[in-house]
Formats: C-alpha cells, structure tokens, sequence
C-alpha cells in the first residue's frame, strides 16, 4: 500500500526566481518560508511527487486543450520561456502510470501525456523545491485558464480521489503532493500589478480552518473580478487541499507589488 506523506502549495510566478531580491523586506520572508518547505519535503523522504499547476500555452493549445492531463513520461523538459527555468526533471512513469489507472477507477477520465513539457508553474517551484525535483515528478496538469474550467468541487474531489489512488499504489510508495498558482493577480489585463490581499487572506483562512468546502460556491465571474484571472489557479490548491484532507498550515503570505501577485505558501496536515 503507498501512503500520501505530503501535501502543500505555493504560487508559481516566474518572478520569484527572476527578480528574487525585489523588494526584500517582503521577499525574504517568502524565500525563508520556501526554504523551511523544501526541508519538510526533505524530511518526508518522498518516492515522486504529483506536482499540480497549470499550462500559459506553450504545451497545451487549442489542437488538444484538456480539463486535466497527467504525464507518464520518464522525464520533462522545461520550456525555459520567457528567462524562465528550464531542464530536465526527472518524472517517476510507474507511479503516474498507476496512478492515472486508479484515478481512471474512480470516475476522472484524465488525459495522459508522454511529451508532455513544463512551463515556469511547474519549474519554478520546482527550483525553489529542490528537494521535490530530487524525489521525482509527476505533473499534473489542471485547466486554469482557458473555459470551461473544471469546477471547484470538481477539483478538490480530484485532490480526494488522488489521496485514495495514492494510498492504493502497489509496494509502499511515499508520495507528496504539491498545487502551485495564484494567488490574486491580474495577467495580460488593465489591472496587471492590483493585487487583493483581502480576498487572499480570506482564502489561506478557510484552508487553514480546513473548509475548503466553503470555497466550493465562489464563481469564477466573482472570483475574475475580485482577484484576477490568476486567481482561477486556486484550483491547484484545491487539488492539493482535498489531497490532504486536513487543514493548511500558512508559512507565509505577502502581496508582492514588485512580483505582482499575492504570494502564498503552505502545507497541509495529512488526514489519516
């Protein structure tokens, strides 16, 4: 039987790894909350790890734009786009393989990918994780942008039915969980740079009291026009939160003007 070891999420803008000394009052803070993640990744001693986020069309387009896709290959390239990271990361293909197969048992018919590259919401967290990136990925991709989107309960069921299928692998597989986007902020929009720290902080509350459920009845109009059309991404925490089972633990959280986005970061206690 595997066992579901870690869950957690961040935000993934490619900033934080461009421009990471920007303003470094604020700054700091994130990277030391990254650095303290990165050690209890380490410190889970984890097989792979399902790495949630989502795709700014450099893999997924409009020949083939699925609501969700795992890949199964044996490694990823970064696509490295705009000055973002890139490489190879190892994927782990036995685990996605058996995963995709238990997730297929419990009614989400995902896509899979054997090609299937990564842009900078997989590779940059991935830098600020090296101990994730050691253990072995399996990318999981989730449609945050381009509508219809996955409903919200669609997306925590899916982090439930991960658990379930995790827990069901074969041997005893220790995996991690990891969403990435978000939080609030506006791309390629006349509010580029707003950042809403209110509705960011009533979000990390409810994670942290573990209701997510009362999450579930925001609408993404409401969602667009109060934190942006990067804060539809809350769909990776979802996933990761609906994974654990158990309520998050804020290491940090800071609007960051010069990254323009509200940068998260959490873990989540693991439900039995």
């Amino acid at each position: 039987m595997g066992h579901l070891a870690f869950a957690a999420a961040t935000s993934h803008v490619g900033a934080i790894v461009k421009n990471p000394g920007a303003d470094p009052e604020l700054s700091g803070v994130l990277h030391e909350a990254w650095r303290r993640l990165d050690a209890e990744i380490a410190a889970a001693r984890l097989d792979a790890v399902v790495l949630v986020a989502t795709d700014h069309y450099e893999t997924f387009g409009l020949e083939n734009y699925p609501a969700f896709c795992l890949g199964v290959a044996d490694e990823h390239e970064g696509w490295a786009e705009f000055g973002n990271p890139g490489g190879t990361v190892a994927g782990r293909p036995a685990v996605a393989e058996a995963l995709l197969a238990g997730l297929t048992a419990r009614e989400f018919d995902l896509a899979r990918s054997h090609t299937m590259a990564l842009d900078h919401s997989f590779m940059v967290p991935l830098a600020k994780l090296p101990a994730a990136a050691a253990a072995g990925v399996v990318p999981l991709f989730v449609n945050c942008s381009t509508p219809p989107l996955p409903t919200l309960r669609r997306c925590l069921d899916l982090g439930a039915a991960l658990r379930e299928a995790a827990r069901a692998l074969p041997g005893d597989p220790r995996v991690g969980v990891i969403g990435t986007g978000g939080l609030s902020h506006w791309v390629g929009l006349p509010r580029f740079g707003d950042i809403n720290d209110e509705f960011d902080g009533r979000l990390l509350g409810l994670l942290e009291r573990n209701e997510a459920e009362n999450i579930l009845g925001w609408d993404d109009a409401t969602i667009l026009e109060e934190a942006g059309n990067g804060a539809l991404e809350i769909r990776t925490w979802l996933v990761a939160a609906g994974a654990a089972g158990g309520p998050a633990r804020v290491h940090a959280y800071r609007p960051m003007p010069a990254w323009t986005v509200g940068i998260g970061i959490a873990a989540f206690e693991v439900a039995a």
